[in-house]
């Protein structure tokens, strides 16, 4: 078994872990993708088709994440390194708690905009960041409000 600067197993290692919890965590979304029923029997244009990209995308993303972590020298952990992670799944469980009473638009456009602070994305530049937000949050909203026709919530009926 190799072993990483720390003397640990590299298996054990914050950053071969995480990745290999979150191909659990996909297969176990990808799975459940296979009990939405929709009405047209067409992959494509059914409510199934999304959540099997998003699994199929996370699955490609996330082996290229391990086969680097495979391929490089592993530095000793910071302390730090597990902070973004418990962000991210933070602002899910907030994004998750505050969709249906904010509504689609507010509580994804809030949602987009932690995940970019978390990651440092733009956020020197505000009218960039703003901007980005913004086409995320309208790209999704596309995506199943109009092409998949998902009933999206809506704060105060309007939004």
């Amino acid at each position: 078994m190799e072993i990483d600067m720390t003397g640990r197993p590299r298996l054990l290692t914050m950053e071969f872990a995480l990745p290999v919890f979150f191909v659990v965590l996909t297969t176990i979304y990808l799975a459940q993708t296979f009990a939405i029923r929709g009405q047209s029997q067409d992959f494509w244009q059914g409510p199934r088709a999304m959540p099997v990209v998003a699994a199929v995308m996370m699955y490609t993303l996330l082996l290229v994440v391990l086969a680097r972590q495979t391929r490089q020298d592993t530095s000793p952990d910071q302390p730090g390194d597990i902070l973004r992670p418990i962000l991210v799944m933070a602002a899910t469980g907030a994004y998750i708690f505050l969709f249906q009473p904010l509504g689609y638009g507010l509580s994804t456009l809030l949602f987009v905009s932690a995940l970019f602070v978390i990651f440092e994305f733009r956020t020197a530049q505000p009218l960039a960041f703003v901007l980005y937000a913004l086409v995320v949050t309208a790209t999704f909203y596309i995506l199943y409000a109009v092409i998949f026709g998902v009933r999206l919530p809506a704060l105060f009926g309007v939004i």
